[in-house]
């Protein structure tokens, strides 16, 4: 086994990081649709307080025949304002539910790409652990033949001049 860790998964793992990418992309697209139609809807309903505080004076200044087609002009866009509320709460309300599925889609992406790393930290973790053993046997195997050779051959009893004596 090689020195250097190389986790065969490592392609599985990229693809995983780029679609989890491809899909914090899409969830910020749709937040930046999110708060474009919440900003709209925003300015509309103040135009739409604007336009009754306008027909609210027209109505206390009194004038009848200027006030009442005043009013009338004032009524009309009232009615306009509103319809452009109720669209831009629609609009709303489908950006909010394209958001949660891609926030769905986003922790799947999440999740999958998690899964992957664990298994390569798991398989780094044991490829670390193998070469440490590998490591501690050769310094072991370093430390037997040391201790073999500072002893010196008659340490074994082939060579003790004792052997010699009675053969």
């Amino acid at each position: 086994m090689s020195r250097r860790f190389t986790f065969r998964l490592q392609p599985v793992l990229d693809q995983r990081a780029r679609i989890e990418e491809r899909e914090q992309l899409r969830v910020a697209e749709i937040e930046i649709q999110r708060i474009s139609v919440e900003s709209t809807l925003r300015q509309i309903q103040s135009d739409l307080v604007e336009a009754r505080e306008e027909m609210r004076g027209q109505l206390r200044a009194g004038d009848a025949a200027s006030g009442l087609s005043g009013v009338r002009l004032q009524a009309n866009a009232s009615l306009h304002h509103t319809l452009k509320a109720q669209r831009a709460a629609i609009e709303l309300a489908g950006v909010l539910s394209r958001l949660d599925v891609a926030r769905k889609d986003l922790l799947k992406a999440a999740a999958d790409r998690k899964a992957v790393q664990m298994l390569k930290d798991k398989r780094f973790a044991e490829h670390r652990a193998m070469l440490y053993k590998r490591e501690a046997t050769d310094l072991d195997e370093l430390a037997v033949m040391r201790h073999g050779r500072s002893n010196g051959p008659m340490a074994f009893g082939s060579d003790s001049p004792a052997g010699d004596q009675n053969s």
